[in-house]
């Protein structure tokens, strides 16, 4: 196995996938730990036993699932995610393995399930830690002799439905604990998958980055963008907790609120990651590009941080004229005036000259 990096040395920073292209397009890495992890699943491209994923929040884990299944005899049928998580205990069953007519209050047709639809083709289980003790001898059922039992069905149905499972939870822990059942477990773990965290994997951190900000630029009909080296500098060296779900968001919205060709400041790279929200500029003229507020500090250090944007913005758009930056502000010049020296607004940076006095 090679990696497009090690091909060349000149580019040790490009985005890097294994040698199937359609298969791997969307995942970007260099580490040797990522590496692993598909040629492990190279080698298990002709087995269909079920397989278990784990990882933080924000790994990929769906994105291995969808890797694993477009190399396997499968590819042709269908994948279909489903968040354990995100369906209460009372209605888990009738998504998991469907429901008859009637079978409860609001049942007014058939429904096959999920793991019916995804005959022939692969389901993968999302937090599977989720799953209630009393739906999982079910799903253990359905994975041991590979039939399902529709809710108000008479009879079982045969089904032949691959199964991922992926978790940020220790499983191990949960199995000591009661709280998820041995036998299930081993029935999932029969083949096993580890994802590390980007801070465990530090030079994947830089192509990631640079493949999200040029996607987002493509889609966004933006150009040029560049991070400094304080930027690079702040963004390589960050933890990133919600791994590369979080470094893509940041990337979006990096691209969202720059203009072509801006080259980020490491200010605006730690809002960016510090608070995951960005105001868009109100102008062009946006001053020093800072464009954020942490909803984490003081009520009035943001006050004071909303009122200088916006009579140094005010001050631009006028040309410096207080007179009238304080008409637009809504306020009285001697208060504008107080504010500013208040706030130690650089006013010649900020265009007022002569209309200052």
């Amino acid at each position: 196995m090679r990696r497009s990096n090690e091909a060349s040395p000149n580019h040790a920073h490009a985005p890097a996938r294994l040698t199937w292209p359609e298969t791997f397009s969307r995942i970007v890495y260099i580490s040797r730990a990522m590496g692993e992890v598909f040629a492990k699943i190279e080698r298990m491209r002709g087995i269909s036993a079920p397989m278990l994923i784990t990882g933080e929040t924000g790994v990929g884990k769906e994105l291995v699932a969808r890797a694993v299944h477009n190399l396997s005899h499968r590819h042709k049928g269908e994948f279909i995610p489903f968040n354990c998580g995100a369906v209460t205990p009372e209605l888990i069953a009738s998504e998991l393995f469907g429901h008859r007519r009637g079978a409860f209050t609001g049942a007014d047709r058939d429904y096959e399930g999920i793991i019916r639809t995804a005959n022939d083709g692969t389901l993968f289980l999302d937090e599977i830690g989720e799953l209630s003790l009393a739906e999982q001898p079910k799903l253990l059922r359905f994975l041991q002799e590979g039939e399902v039992r529709p809710v108000g069905e008479a009879r079982s149905l045969k089904v032949n439905t691959r199964v991922i499972a992926a978790t940020n939870r220790d499983l191990e822990s949960d199995v000591r604990s009661e709280r998820f059942r041995d036998d299930l477990y081993h029935r999932l773990n029969v083949f096993h998958i580890h994802i590390s965290p980007l801070r465990e994997r530090r030079e994947d951190i830089r192509p990631l980055i640079e493949h999200f900000l040029d996607l987002r630029q493509r889609e966004m009909g933006k150009w040029g963008l560049q991070l400094s080296d304080e930027a690079w500098a702040l963004m390589l060296g960050h933890d990133w907790p919600g791994n590369v779900r979080q470094l893509a968001a940041v990337a979006h919205r990096l691209v969202a609120f720059t203009e072509n060709g801006e080259l980020i400041g490491r200010e605006r790279a730690f809002d960016a990651i510090r608070t995951g929200i960005c105001a868009p500029p109100p102008a062009a003229a946006v001053v020093g590009g800072v464009d954020m507020i942490d909803f984490d500090m003081p009520l009035h250090e943001a006050e004071d941080k909303l009122k200088r944007l916006m009579i140094e913005h005010a001050l631009k758009v006028t040309g410096g004229n207080l007179l009238q930056a304080a008409a637009r502000l809504r306020v009285d010049r001697s208060g504008l005036r107080k504010m500013i020296n208040r706030l130690g607004i650089d006013v010649k940076r900020n265009g007022a000259h002569k209309s200052w006095k």
